[in-house]
């Protein structure tokens, strides 16, 4: 139950607000993958169209070379003899075959022509473009003066008998050949609307489902920053979304339990302090106490010293969740005596004791243990150890969290201290019947006694349920703002991989490989001719070797980008783990090389540097690996790595610089710094950076730094900035002990 004034909760709940961050990431997946379906369309238009043209053109100088080679055969002899009566009817008969063909002339080398139209024939000097000194043969679409029209024009050199007498040239209607481009260039359209229509509406589709489970878990979210704690997010998607959700979940739960068991605490100090009837008192705090920790059973222990020595229990009072079958006092007692025969000095010492048995004690069935794990708790009542308020669970082994501890052994002492009044009144009440003299004197003294009691414990009690609010809040918030935070940073990196592998999908030209392997095909039956004498055959094969190391240089690029899509999942993975592990306040210590360890921050984070042309230097000292939480250090450096990206960004200097030096700062310590020529900070924003929720960032929100120094001071090191001034760059220095028992002075703001 929270218990926050409305101004104050309207406070939270606009700083716990989130971004419409599912709607942006729902268009710019609608956007991008619609544009890649647009610009694969685009490029196979681009492709086909031309390619088509080529085909048709291609048909005409085929048909062209035929007619220039019949007529060759049947004028050789007319032409070399001059007889041009003889030309003009061999070339008369062909124009009336075919009535695509326009013009045909007959040119010798020293431009005496004859042109042949359908209606029509003359001679006439023509100038040396009929006549090219190369004598290759050439086809063209242009407009040809002579005849002042514009057609397909053929040529091809007229030998005979090894003697270059001058040159054939066909010229062919243009009318089939425009009426095909037309068709072509309306059927592609019509099939290109149809496919952008398709495409919009699968690229719809697409985000909308994509989207889905991240609005249920920012749903979830507002919720529990709304002070619904029993929200939850249900999730079925099988990736990395529905673990961030049972993460969520299980964080959710464990802030439940923690309210919870708070509110028992609550509890108990009301009851306890307005009680008159104790022991109707302790067995209902004893209830609410177990049910909150999600314990089976609980106990209240009366403790004494046998005249042997050993340590004796009685059960004074027992509660048994419901489910679970009561425990015989036989049973209880062999439990107690085999638990004071180890652990009573540790008891009577004021200390805690938790366990955790898989097999019962004291003769049980291992097939039925009495309990799995157990917390005993002692009361001492003045000064003395009265007994233990114990909790145990038969479900499972489990560790009892630092918050179960702490509000047990808070309800342990506000137990014993009732238990000492109730003792002091029925001392008073024993007095009043046999000392009717003292009677007046000794109750004053003892009511001062009750009374500053009373306020000590309200006071204390109220002070620890205020403490505990404002952690809990705290706790809420800097949970709900890191795992946006983090899983944001990550993803902006994943969308930027993201479309730099889909240009470099859009850029392959397998449509071209496609249309060179169905040119083979069609001639299949003549290949070997085709690809050696044919000029458009003989371009093949260098063509797809061309086009072969194009895909096998793209191919290594898309890997290469991949390589970084699988090390920004790795890092979401990290984030998802590190959530998973909240319950758990210290993480795993291992060996760290540190340079490794920013080559590592380097790799997932570069490709925002080369977007930006930021340099890197690195100077790195030959160090050994230290002890320390790879996962904290590795999350501080990608914030500082992308705050200074940013703050070059907005400076706009030329020289965009980023060091990072590595070196021994002392016998005990080592240092990373982070340098940047970006727009540098202020005096007065030195230390103010890392307080949360200051930012001097337009697009900021103040977490990166506040959590960085928060890790850094958790794993006995420190983190602080430097710089000369606006416009002077700024220096960020993560110190970190070698040995992590030694924890850093220095602090931070």
């Amino acid at each position: 139950m929270l218990l926050l004034v409305p101004e104050r909760r309207a406070s939270l709940t606009q700083k716990r607000r989130l971004p419409h961050l599912p709607t942006g990431i729902a268009v710019r997946l609608f956007a991008l993958s619609w544009l890649i379906s647009t610009l694969t369309l685009a490029i196979f238009v681009a492709a086909i169209i031309p390619e088509q043209k080529r085909d048709l053109e291609g048909a005409l100088a085929s048909k062209a070379r035929g007619i220039s080679s019949s007529l060759q055969e049947v004028t050789a002899g007319a032409a070399i003899s001059e007889d041009y009566s003889s030309v003009v009817d061999q070339c008369a008969q062909v124009l009336s075959g075919d009535e695509a063909i326009d013009y045909l002339v007959v040119t010798k080398n020293d431009g005496v022509s004859v042109i042949v139209e359908r209606n029509k024939w003359r001679t006439a000097t023509l100038d040396s473009s009929w006549r090219p000194l190369d004598r290759e043969a050439f086809s063209r679409i242009e407009f040809v003066p002579l005849l002042g029209r514009r057609v397909f024009h053929f040529g091809r050199p007229f030998d005979y008998s090894a003697i270059q007498w001058g040159w054939i040239h066909v010229g062919l209607s243009l009318e089939a050949f425009d009426q095909s481009v037309a068709r072509v260039y309306r059927r592609t359209g019509a099939l290109t609307l149809c496919c952008l229509a398709l495409s919009l509406l699968i690229s719809a589709v697409y985000a909308k489902r994509q989207v889905r489970p991240i609005l249920s878990l920012q749903s979830a979210v507002r919720q529990i920053a709304q002070g619904d704690l029993s929200a939850r997010s249900e999730i079925r998607t099988g990736d990395e979304i529905e673990s961030l959700a049972q993460s969520f979940n299980a964080m959710a739960a464990s802030l439940l339990q923690r309210n919870h068991i708070l509110e028992t605490v609550r509890f108990s100090a009301q009851e306890f302090l307005t009680a008159t009837d104790l022991q109707a008192v302790i067995g209902d705090v004893l209830g609410r106490m177990g049910a909150a920790a999600q314990a089976s059973h609980g106990y209240v222990l009366e403790c004494r010293r046998e005249d042997d020595g050993r340590w004796s229990a009685r059960a004074v009072h027992h509660w048994a969740a419901h489910g679970f079958p009561g425990v015989t006092e036989d049973q209880s007692c062999r439990f107690s005596a085999s638990v004071l025969a180890k652990e009573a000095e540790r008891l009577n010492r004021g200390e805690i004791v938790c366990g955790a048995a898989n097999a019962a004690p004291c003769g049980q069935s291992s097939n039925e243990p009495l309990v799995r794990s157990f917390i005993w708790v002692p009361v001492h009542v003045g000064g003395e150890w009265y007994g233990v308020l114990a909790l145990g669970d038969r479900r499972q082994a489990r560790e009892w969290s630092e918050a179960e501890r702490d509000s047990i052994h808070a309800i342990a002492g506000m137990m014993g201290a009732s238990i000492g009044r109730q003792r002091a009144q029925d001392a008073l009440i024993e007095a009043n019947e046999t000392l009717e003299v003292r009677v007046a004197e000794r109750t004053r003294e003892l009511q001062e006694q009750v009374n500053a009691k009373q306020r000590a414990l309200a006071e204390l009690a109220d002070a620890q349920q205020r403490l505990l609010d404002l952690s809990r809040q705290s706790g809420m918030a800097e949970i709900a703002t890191g795992v946006l935070h983090n899983v944001g940073n990550v993803l902006t990196s994943l969308n930027v991989s993201t479309t730099i592998v889909a240009n470099k999908v859009a850029e392959l030209r397998a449509d071209n490989l496609c249309a060179a392997i169905e040119i083979l095909r069609d001639h299949a039956h003549e290949l070997t001719e085709f690809v050696s004498t044919d000029p458009k055959g003989s371009r093949i094969l260098p063509y797809m070797a061309k086009l072969g190391r194009h895909i096998r240089d793209e191919r290594q690029a898309i890997l290469g980008e991949l390589n970084l899509l699988r090390d920004h999942v790795g890092h979401i993975k990290e984030i998802v783990a590190t959530q998973q592990n909240y319950a758990r306040v210290s993480g795993l210590i291992e060996d760290v090389s540190l340079a490794t360890l920013v080559e590592d921050a380097f790799c997932i984070i570069q490709s925002g540097f080369d977007r930006h042309h930021i340099r890197v230097e690195r100077d790195f000292e030959p160090l050994p690996p230290i002890p320390a939480d790879k996962h904290k250090i590795l999350q501080i450096l990608l914030n500082l790595l992308r705050n200074a990206k940013q703050a070059i960004k907005e400076s706009g200097n030329s020289d965009r610089l980023i060091r990072v030096s590595i070196r021994q700062s002392g016998s005990h310590t080592v240092r990373i710094e982070v340098k940047d020529s970006g727009i540098g900070l202020s005096r007065e924003n030195l230390t103010r950076i890392f307080a949360h929720g200051f930012t001097t960032k337009r697009d900021g929100h103040g977490f990166g730094l506040h959590s960085g120094a928060l890790a850094a001071r958790e794993m006995g090191g420190a983190l602080w900035a430097e710089s000369d001034g606006p416009g002077c760059g700024a220096t960020f220095v993560l110190e970190l002990p070698c040995d992590p028992s030694v924890s850093l002075e220095r602090s931070v703001a």
